[in-house]
């Protein structure tokens, strides 16, 4: 089939002379105006567009300057009969235009010219297929990566739930440092996928040395150590992982050279080896062990800049030590403060002549009032047995500790972003936790209650501290919001939910929901599946759409002893229960 070309000129007689030029030859479609090109581009795969310059309405460069995102290998010359250099400049130098031909044109000029944009064409049009070939190609090995990261983590999760959540928290703190590095976008990819598996190889660690309950021997610990190269192994035969296994590898060299497996210093640790260090040891610093209280950051970042130089990048250590972010939500969480109110209807007056129970009820509709509680009676008088539901933490604090926190809770400031659809949900996904539990038996009901309430608690927080950055963040999808908030604050709601309820007492096993119940596809854990079936519940506007999920497959459902039914049924009661709850708060 012959190619295509258009002739775009006001002048009716030019119009006619350049169709019969090249009408022999080529399918020829004319345009005495921009505008009229414009609409017949649209039809017509025009392989040259030759354009006059000087139109009414629209000039050849404005045209041509339009066409270009929708006809991209489109070759555009301009006829022109008069000196107008700058935009013939800023076309040609923009790369939009391929020539520009003067009036009056030569015809055997003029057919060489539109030869040879052929040729060009034709070029552009091979570059273009070749690109979108290997754009197509990269895209399926980054699914294939993303699979198979994918199927380690849920190997990971399944072997020890504890190491998945280190995963997650090291991968964050990782690429927050890689990205205020200004390392580019390749390395942050591979840094997140680094520090995500990088204790990979501890898959393969003997269960009464990795779950040891106390400081390993020497010759537990040598075993121990064999995890990174363990895990490089695993990485090493997975396509454009290279990075990712070598980071892996190495990630526990020191800088000094006293680290393993091949003791390296310096500049020879891979870049991402070396912050992975620092994620790892900070996380494993902040995080509880059986032998050990967990550290705050202050005294954390202290460790990290006493051993700069030592087992740390000093670079490294400093990068980190600048994201502010984290520390100011550490700091926050140390003060008590949990996140904004999101009630309206309470004030110190109505507080003073509440009830107890009406006091019970305000604590089980405020998610950062609820933390407040748990915080305070797990602090005074839950060392041996923490309290784990809001009802058990009033009765532990009495009837005047609770009004006192509940005036304090007060005086806050409310929340600013929509907060009547933020307290819906928590409630919903309360009543939905509580009734999964009922029927599951996998949590007490009080305990799941508390669990729904407060699942998105860091994200309360989050608003609180850093309003405007969230505001622009809370419209994503979930997925994208947890990236974009692991780049703004190195950290995403989730891992502050956990951190808040670790801080107020509650046992490890319910944290663990809160920070992986949005991983549903990766965890194995019943709490954080039920968590996320609640979640997902309270999203949803009718039991039609609960019934049609396929958040969770019938595998999932099967381990929670649920079926479709069941979810509707669930999803009715729970919007019962929560509509008279809304009117009353």
């Amino acid at each position: 089939m012959p190619y295509k070309i258009m002739i775009v000129d006001d002048e009716p007689a030019n119009l006619r002379l350049l169709e019969r030029l090249f009408r022999r030859d080529y399918q020829v479609v004319t345009a005495s105006s921009g505008n009229e090109a414009l609409q017949l581009l649209v039809q017509h795969d025009v392989a040259v567009l030759v354009s006059d310059q000087r139109m009414p309405g629209m000039t050849g460069i404005e045209l041509i300057k339009r066409t270009v995102e929708f006809r991209p290998h489109m070759v555009r010359i301009i006829l022109t009969g008069y000196t107008d250099t700058a935009s013939l400049v800023e076309g040609i130098n923009c790369g939009h235009v391929y020539k520009y031909v003067t009036k009056p044109w030569s015809n055997d000029d003029l057919r060489l010219t539109v030869e040879r944009a052929l040729q060009h064409y034709e070029t552009n049009k091979s570059r273009s297929e070749l690109e979108q070939a290997n754009l197509r190609l990269h895209v399926r090995l980054q699914e294939l990566t993303r699979g198979t990261v994918r199927a380690i983590a849920d190997a990971m999760e399944a072997r020890d739930e504890h190491i998945y959540g280190h995963a997650r928290r090291v991968g964050g703190f990782a690429t927050a440092i890689g990205r205020r590095m200004r390392l580019d976008v390749q390395s942050i990819e591979h840094i997140s996928l680094a520090a995500f598996l990088h204790d990979i190889g501890k898959i393969g660690t003997p269960d009464h040395i990795l779950l040891k309950p106390a400081a390993l021997t020497d010759e537990e610990r040598a075993v121990m150590q064999q995890h990174a190269e363990r895990g490089a192994r695993m990485l090493a035969g997975i396509p454009d992982m290279q990075e990712v296994s070598d980071a892996v590898r190495y990630h526990h060299e020191n800088y000094d050279g006293t680290g393993y497996p091949e003791g390296l210093t310096g500049e020879q640790i891979p870049i991402i080896a070396r912050i992975i260090r620092v994620a790892d040891a900070y996380d494993a610093l902040t995080s509880p062990r059986p032998f050990r209280e967990a550290h705050d950051h202050d005294t954390a970042v202290c460790q990290l800049e006493k051993l700069a130089g030592t087992e740390f990048d000093p670079q490294v250590v400093r990068a980190f030590c600048s994201l502010e972010s984290i520390a100011r939500i550490h700091r926050s969480i140390a003060a008590g403060f949990y996140g904004m109110r999101l009630t309206a209807a309470w004030s110190v007056t109505d507080l003073g002549h509440a009830t107890f129970d009406d006091l019970v009820r305000l604590i089980e509709s405020e998610p950062a009032l609820a933390a407040l509680v748990l915080s305070e009676a797990n602090t005074k008088y839950g060392t041996e047995v923490p309290a784990k539901s809001l009802r058990a933490a009033c009765g532990l604090l009495g009837e005047a500790s609770t009004r006192a926190l509940a005036v304090r809770h007060c005086v806050l400031d409310r929340c600013t972003h929509n907060p009547e659809s933020l307290l819906e949900h928590a409630l919903r996904c309360a009543a939905a936790a509580r009734l999964l539990a009922e029927h599951t038996g996998i949590l007490d009901p009080e305990e799941a209650y508390m669990l729904g309430l407060t699942h998105d608690i860091g994200k309360l927080l989050m608003l609180g501290l850093y309003p405007e950055e969230m505001e622009n963040i809370l419209w994503l999808e979930e997925e994208v919001r947890s990236d974009r908030e692991v780049a703004a604050f190195g950290v995403d709601h989730a891992e502050v939910s956990h951190w808040i309820l670790q801080a107020c007492g509650v046992p490890r096993s319910l944290t663990a929901a809160v920070q992986t119940h949005h991983d549903a596809m990766r965890t194995n854990a019943p709490s954080a599946l039920l968590l996320h079936l609640a979640d997902t519940i309270a999203h949803a506007d009718n039991p039609h759409k609960v019934v049609a999920l396929d958040a969770l497959g019938s595998d999932r459902l099967a381990m929670l002893k649920l079926s479709r039914a069941d979810l509707a049924h669930i999803h009715n009661r729970m919007m019962q229960a929560t509509e008279h709850q809304l009117v009353v708060t």
